[in-house]
């Protein structure tokens, strides 16, 4: 059994990561899952959250965005729509984004007591709120690290 895993991050963008690694612990929708080598082949969903990579005694932090991820015995593939460490979040831009979202989110709860408004609308705007929120925790647990 081989002692690393071949970690791919793959964004729609950019290739983020291409290397080996001794884990990868990632944001699945029922929690956190830590990949190990030798893990059984998986194909899971990702939520929003962060994704600890291990390499060396050392960790490295970074927020995903949804996504996918194959996980072969010593392989995992992330498919995501974002991946970001802490010195990729713009931190202003993260608080103004929250506002917006915040303020939008507010204005169609009040649109929907008058009329029809899809739940799909809603649902882009909660996971838009929460990729912000998630921003601003992460670059705050990262600073006290």
């Amino acid at each position: 059994m081989s002692q690393k895993l071949h970690l791919e991050v793959v964004t729609p963008e950019r290739a983020v990561l291409s290397e080996e690694v001794d884990d990868v612990v990632l944001p699945g929708i029922e929690g956190q899952m830590d990949i190990l080598p030798g893990h059984l082949p998986l194909l899971t969903i990702l939520g929003v959250g962060e994704m600890i990579v291990r390499q060396n005694g050392k960790e490295r932090h970074f927020l995903l965005d949804q996504g996918y991820a194959e996980i072969l015995t010593n392989r995992v593939i992330v498919l995501t729509e974002h991946c970001d460490g802490v010195n990729d979040i713009d931190v202003e831009q993260a608080r103004e984004g929250l506002k917006r979202f915040e303020s939008e989110l507010s204005k169609l709860e009040e649109l929907s007591k008058t009329e029809e408004v899809e739940e799909e609308l809603f649902e882009r705007h909660r996971m838009a709120l929460e990729r912000e929120r998630m921003k601003l925790v992460f670059v705050e647990t990262e600073k006290k690290n």
